[in-house]
Formats: structure tokens, sequence, C-alpha cells
């Protein structure tokens, strides 16, 4: 009996987007989660964060993308419609992604009725009239761009934890964020676009991911852990070298350092 009930379910498919239900033992938060950019789309592939967020007791919602076109499909709002119907009143939610995902969870967490998002190094916009200084995306996207849901924001009065590198092209995407929306910046100095992975390699990314979840998570105090254990991430090391290999580069890394 226990098997059945912990059986993932295919809750909404369409050609562009599945979304895969992990149930949990925990009735008070539920997880809801979008990929990231993927270069395999296996159909039984994990949801990004789905071993995680089950071996903690979460009920968990994971949106599978069909490719990597940032979510701009024409059926969204009824697939957040499915997941918010499916959640039911009372557990509070929290959307969760990285990078493309991270992108999502923000544009999407009003449809969710989300108190609480977590986006590790998102992206402001994919629209080249708002963005014509960012084209590291350009040769990722898999069909012509179109854009369709950057109208919607995250509600002002739900925190956003924001996760990102001050040296990196995305504190632009952070300013631009923070207009729209109550952004809680977190730096993750020299992790380039992966600071998922340097709280990785630094054992914090869980202790995070529950932290915020359980809404007690104080930003400053991660800070100063991260400072603590950064040393530990190889990606970090290899990254702040090169960051300061030449006197410029030291320089300007100094500047960010200080005045962010």
């Amino acid at each position: 009996m226990r098997q059945a009930i912990l059986e993932r379910q295919v809750i909404f498919e369409s050609e562009n987007v599945r979304v895969v239900r992990t149930p949990g033992t925990r009735s008070d938060v539920v997880f809801v989660t979008f990929e990231a950019h993927q270069l395999k789309r296996p159909l039984d592939r994990k949801g990004f964060g789905e071993k995680f967020l089950q071996d903690n007791g979460f009920t968990s919602y994971h949106l599978l993308a069909g490719d990597n076109f940032w979510f701009q499909y024409p059926e969204m709002a009824e697939v957040l419609a499915a997941v918010r119907a499916d959640v039911g009143p009372g557990p509070e939610i929290v959307a969760y992604g990285v990078s493309m995902g991270g992108y999502a969870a923000f544009r999407f967490a009003g449809l969710l009725g989300a108190a609480r998002v977590i986006a590790f190094s998102p992206q402001y916009s994919i629209d080249k009239r708002r963005i014509p200084w960012d084209k590291r995306w350009d040769r990722l996207f898999d069909r012509p761009r179109q854009v369709l849901w950057e109208h919607l924001t995250t509600p002002r009065g739900v925190p956003v934890y924001l996760f990102y590198d001050p040296h990196n092209r995305d504190r632009h995407h952070v300013r631009m964020l923070a207009r729209e929306a109550d952004v809680v910046p977190v730096r993750v100095p020299y992790a380039g676009h992966a600071t998922i992975t340097v709280f990785m390699e630094c054992g914090m990314l869980g202790e995070t991911v529950l932290a915020i979840g359980e809404n007690r998570f104080d930003a400053a105090d991660c800070e100063r852990e991260l400072k603590i254990r950064i040393d530990h991430s190889p990606l970090y090391v290899a990254k702040r070298a090169r960051s300061r290999s030449r006197l410029f580069r030291r320089l300007r890394a100094d500047l960010v350092d200080r005045f962010g």
C-alpha cells in the first residue's frame, strides 16, 4: 500500500510540458520545481530536486519541458492551474528553479500562489528588446524566440531568494528582477552562472532549501556561513584564481567584492 501511495504520477501532459507529482509525508509545504536547460530529455528523467525533496518528505510537482524554450508555452496557465488545483488549500507553495528554471519560478510564482521563490542564477528576460546586452543563451534556444509570459511576475510580499555571482553578468538580471519583486539577494562570489554548484560543493544546498521551505532562512547568516565554507568548492577556487590572475582583473574583482 505504501509503495502505491508514494508512486510518481503524471498530473498533466501536453506536447510541450509534463508535470510529475511525487507525494510526500508533509502537509505544510509543497514544492513546484522548474528544470534548467537540458541536453538530453528522456521521458522517465527525474524532476529538478526530486530525490532530495522526496527524501525530506515534501510533496513536489516537477515541470519537465519539452525543449529549451524557457517555458514559453501557450498552455502554461492551464498547466499551473492544474498544479494549483492538485495542491488544494492548506499547504504553502515554494517555487524552485535554477537558470532557465529560476526564470520560470519567478515568472509563474503568481499564478501558482507561491509563498516563496528559490532562484539560483535566474534570467530576468528572454526578450532581446529588454536584454540586448546578454547574448549568452542565444544558441541554446530550441526554436525561434517567442515571449508569451513575461508580463507575469512574483507579487510584492512574496520573497524571492535569489542566489547570484556579483562578478558575473547575472548581476544585471538581479537588478532588473529587484525592480519588479521583493528580491532577497544572496551573493555567491566567483561562481559564475553555477551558483547552485558552489552551494552543492560547500555542502550547503540541502540545508538552504530546507530553511527556505520551512520559512526560517536568513540571507545574512547564509552569506556568513558560505564565506566560511566556500574554499571547499573547487569551482569557486578555480574561478577566483582566474578572475584575479592579472592586475586589472584583480582590481576589478576587489571593487566588486567591496561594493558589489
